[in-house]
């Protein structure tokens, strides 16, 4: 029995090796990172122009892998921005409109290739606001077994076509609940009722009640036409305990927003736990007290009858 036993332990290793060898060619490509400089491009164009330029994939990851270029419209879900690469039924597929120096290419590890693009933009195009995404994207081959993972990343494209647009937004929201676990947390709504995009400019400040600043926060973010955008603002090194004075501003559409000022307790549930024993606590001595008051208020009443 002995001898089997050792016999397995020798073999383990071996039948280890063999899965990890086993393992989908997906798996392999976790070493793999992208990145693409710049992030994002804000362009002011009319119908029938050429806009040309550039931008940079990165491989940040290990090895040398292939990846491949390609466009698609971006629109987005809900008021957290889900992000949605998908033509929209009927509405113009802006992917068309690009053009890249190369479809496919190869970087080293470390390795920056530049690739030039070209938007061109349809006469017959709408006044108005359209938006889309350039991808690097890794080309890893078919896995025998399993998913296939390509990992991406992508540069964001901010188009206002012509000059008849609507311009117009305002903040629905901003929203602090007083009593909160921590990280403190605020939210800010803004909504884009108008047909171009814009972007929204913050600063968000927390004082304590002695009026010291604990966090200063300044932040830039696009809304969409036609969305709301709910953006959440945590203090990721809040205190576990403390009273807070919330307050900023919004600036956006040339205009500045002052944000009503919110007051915030903030208590982790340890704090919670030993301030509702504290406050049972003193309860209990006051009942105590107020019983013993009692108590002898009687004793002397009955003292007094007896004589």
């Amino acid at each position: 029995m002995r001898g089997i036993f050792k016999l397995r332990l020798l073999l383990l290793p071996l039948f280890l090796f063999g899965v990890i060898l086993a393992l989908p060619k997906s798996v392999y490509a976790a070493g793999q990172t992208l990145a693409i400089s710049p992030t994002n491009a804000q362009l002011k164009l009319n119908q029938g122009s050429t806009n040309n330029g550039t931008f940079n994939i990165i491989n940040q990851g290990s090895g040398t892998y292939s990846f491949k270029i390609y466009a698609t419209p971006f629109s987005v879900k809900g008021e957290d921005y889900s992000p949605d690469y998908t033509p929209i039924p009927g509405a113009t597929n802006i992917a068309k409109w690009f053009t890249f120096s190369t479809d496919k290419s190869t970087a080293s590890e470390g390795q920056s290739i530049k690739v030039n693009y070209t938007i061109k933009v349809p006469l017959n195009t709408l006044d108005g606001g359209y938006y889309a995404v350039a991808f690097g994207e890794t080309n890893n081959p078919k896995a025998a077994v399993g998913v296939t993972i390509n990992q991406r990343a992508g540069m964001l494209f901010f188009i206002q076509v012509g000059e008849n647009v609507v311009k117009k937004g305002s903040v629905s929201s901003f929203d602090s609940k007083f009593l909160q676990l921590p990280p403190l947390t605020s939210v800010l709504r803004i909504t884009n009722a108008g047909s171009i995009y814009f972007q929204a400019n913050f600063k968000y400040t927390v004082k304590d009640m002695f009026g010291d600043t604990k966090l200063q926060y300044n932040g830039q973010k696009v809304i969409l036409p036609q969305t709301t955008r709910r953006l959440a603002i945590p203090w990721t090194n809040s205190p576990t305990f403390g009273l807070f004075k919330v307050s900023g501003t919004v600036n956006f559409l040339g205009k500045d927003h002052v944000l009503g000022t919110k007051y915030v307790l903030v208590m982790s549930k340890a704090a919670r736990f030993y301030s509702i024993v504290a406050i049972s606590g003193f309860i209990i001595v006051c009942i105590v007290l107020v019983i013993v008051k009692k108590s002898r208020s009687g004793g002397k009443n009955r003292h007094l009858r007896r004589r």
